[in-house]
């Protein structure tokens, strides 16, 4: 059967296909909510005080210049990356005239791109919440998003040209190792900070902090191929997931919920899974010299309530008598082994953290750091597993900060750019970061509230 897709195919509806939409950047479980830190490039595990040492290193809150009281309301980040066909490529047949046109030269040189990298990705992340702090005390609550995806060449192909070669001979196509995964939680996380020593004897200040955080599962879903493929006289789909059923009708006539039925609770959330979680930090300060470590996840117990779950078939078979298809919701007991595997695995794992930071003079500061993600990939990742890098701000503009960073990510590197306004106590800040290499993208950050 000749699939072949139209010669002038529109632009968005190949974004929608190649890569997952853009949730609303989080580096970690708990987000980050500052925006010197995201101008920084998130080397900020040193220098984090108030509402920020929640996401970052909870030991410091007990530190000098660790404010009375700060709060921050919704403070927003996002992040998305594309690679090899880039959100930039798509934007560029978006702008062109006619638009949202891509050419058979301009399918031809990304199916290239896509073959010679093995395929298409995408890791969309980010999300909103309000943190505060009181002394030694922080409070954050926020949601956070997360989620990944991957397409073979062949199923690129599929979208960009469907089974006819650019020569014009009919493809046998086939999508293994096409999947994808996604998620939300909402997290309420509270430090605590504690100091010791004394800062006149000139040996510096050491303090241990510790984050408990309860977790809640607000929706997810995963799929993978299963043997996907169409050739000439037809083809064959069969892409399986699971993921929070969609019914709504969960209540019987009584009014009840039906058991494995997942609905709204009364704060208005999805409750999919629950757990609680630990993070631990120290950090250590001498003068213009501050040095830090933490651990996120220290434990863990979050898993998602199979019981809310379904399982979804995303079978079909189509030739030239017609076809049939059943992405119709079932009990999650039917899923196939690796997707209960999969589900079960999909949880936060620890990340170590190291950094330094240096007052140059009194407005300028340098920091360093290191972060390590232990999880593999069928854990919850959110952003690069590995970051080496260091930042620098600059606050000697009245009411003005200004702010930069470079890290090595896996598989490439990241630039990061901010700057916050500042009116005596409250600051408007906002970042951007563009990220390199083998996950090209963009992450931006924007708080329009912070006071301490």
């Amino acid at each position: 059967m000749r699939l072949s897709s139209r010669t002038r195919l529109r632009a968005s509806g190949a974004a929608a296909m190649i890569g997952p939409a853009a949730l609303a950047t989080a580096g970690a479980q708990q987000l980050n909510t500052s925006a010197a830190a995201a101008g920084v490039g998130g080397n900020f595990v040193a220098r984090a005080r108030g509402y920020d040492a929640v996401a970052w290193n909870p030991a410091n809150l007990g530190l000098p210049g660790n404010p009375v009281f700060s709060i921050t309301i919704l403070p927003v980040t996002a992040s998305f990356t594309l690679d090899p066909i880039t959100l930039a490529d798509i934007k560029s047949v978006q702008d062109q005239k006619p638009p949202n046109v891509v050419s058979r030269a301009t399918r031809q040189a990304w199916l290239d791109k896509v073959t010679a990298a093995g395929g298409e990705t995408g890791t969309p992340s980010g999300g909103m919440n309000v943190a505060l702090s009181a002394g030694p005390f922080a409070l954050q609550v926020g949601m956070t998003a997360f989620g990944a995806v991957k397409l073979n060449p062949d199923a690129v192909q599929a979208i960009l040209f469907g089974n006819v070669a650019p020569d014009g001979n009919i493809r046998t196509l086939n999508f293994q190792n096409s999947k994808y995964n996604g998620g939300a939680v909402t997290t309420t996380a509270l430090s605590y900070g504690h100091a010791f020593g004394d800062r006149k004897e000139g040996n510096g200040i050491f303090s241990l902090g510790a984050t408990v955080k309860m977790i809640t599962g607000n929706a997810v879903s995963m799929g993978q191929d299963a043997g996907s493929s169409i050739n000439a006289t037809g083809g064959t789909i069969s892409f399986p997931s699971v993921g929070t059923r969609t019914s709504q009708d969960c209540r019987d006539d009584t009014g009840q919920i039906k058991a494995g039925c997942a609905v709204m609770n009364d704060a208005g959330f999805f409750s999919n899974g629950s757990g609680f979680g630990a993070d631990i930090g120290l950090s250590w300060l001498r003068d213009k010299l501050g040095l830090s470590a933490a651990i996120q996840n220290v434990f863990n117990t979050f898993s998602w309530d199979q019981s809310t779950l379904a399982y979804r078939p995303g079978s079909g078979q189509f030739d030239v008598s017609g076809d049939t298809t059943n992405f119709d919701e079932e009990a999650f007991a039917n899923a196939p082994a690796s997707l209960k595997n999969a589900i079960g695995n999909y949880k936060f794992k620890p990340a170590i953290s190291a950094g330094l930071a240096y007052e140059w003079r009194r407005d300028v500061t340098l920091s360093a750091d290191l972060r390590q993600q232990m999880g593999d990939d069928a854990a919850i990742l959110i952003g690069p597993k590995t970051s080496v890098g260091a930042g620098l701000e600059y606050r000697g503009i009245p009411t003005l900060s200004l702010r930069g960073g470079a890290n090595y990510i896996t598989g490439g590197s990241a630039f990061s750019f901010g700057a916050g306004f500042r009116f005596g106590h409250y600051e408007l800040g906002a970042a951007i970061a563009l990220q390199q290499g083998d996950n090209k993208g963009t992450s931006v950050f924007l708080n329009l509230f912070s006071l301490r």
